[in-house]
């Protein structure tokens, strides 16, 4: 075959190779199916967050120097007091008021610089753009958001805000209120960032719009 030959040969072989129709991009998850999704993610996103409240604890103690007698990542009735924990770190020779400040709170510092990293990575050119990886990290997010807020509304005893303010004098709701309220306004600023990444999320997963039809004339045919 001639040289001419060959590269005709290549050129009808090139378009019918550029005529053959192209697979068609996946669609994308509907709406009700990204939320049966989360919902299924809920149980290890809870199991993350139980090990980083009460690791956060754990830490906080060695740091200071306290012997951890118990570490328990999952719910139960303390044998001590007899009152239901999601997780329970239990801890001896934790003393000054400081070490047992920063024991109580470790978990909203850490709850605090995951939702940062969350709110960094949302703004970084490497936050995921299919809807499948955007719902991991924001079920994530949402996760320490909820620990982070969740204290706000507890009154009972046992609850890590409650004692961190009883050490800084708050023994009674009158004097707690400007605390909590600290608490409310910064879980609300918190709460909108996360719900940023909710919409995000569902807006992803919408099909494009139709491109404009566009006029014979222009196109060439009449």
């Amino acid at each position: 075959m001639s040289a001419r030959g060959v590269a005709a040969a290549g050129l009808v072989a090139l378009a019918v190779l550029l005529a053959r129709p192209r697979a068609a991009a996946a669609d994308p998850p509907s709406d009700r199916t990204l939320v049966i999704v989360g919902l299924g993610l809920a149980l290890p996103t809870y199991a993350v967050g139980v090990v980083t409240h009460e690791g956060s604890h754990a830490i906080a103690a060695k740091l200071a120097g306290a012997r951890i007698e118990e570490f328990r990542p999952w719910p139960g009735t303390s044998k001590h007091t007899g009152a239901f924990q999601l997780g329970l770190t239990r801890v001896s020779g934790l003393f000054g008021t400081k070490a047992r400040l920063a024991f109580y709170l470790a978990p909203k510092v850490a709850d605090l610089a995951l939702l940062g990293a969350y709110v960094a990575y949302y703004h970084s050119g490497a936050y995921p753009d299919g809807s499948y990886g955007q719902l991991v990290v924001t079920v994530l997010a949402t996760g320490f958001w909820l620990d982070f807020a969740k204290d706000t509304i507890m009154w009972r005893r046992h609850n890590d805000l409650v004692k961190a303010m009883n050490l800084m004098g708050a023994t009674d709701e009158l004097r707690r209120f400007p605390i909590r309220l600290g608490f409310a306004v910064a879980s609300a600023g918190l709460g909108y960032l996360v719900l940023q990444g909710h919409e995000r999320l569902f807006a992803s997963n919408d099909a494009p719009a139709a491109a404009p039809r566009v006029l014979p004339v222009l196109q060439g045919a009449f």
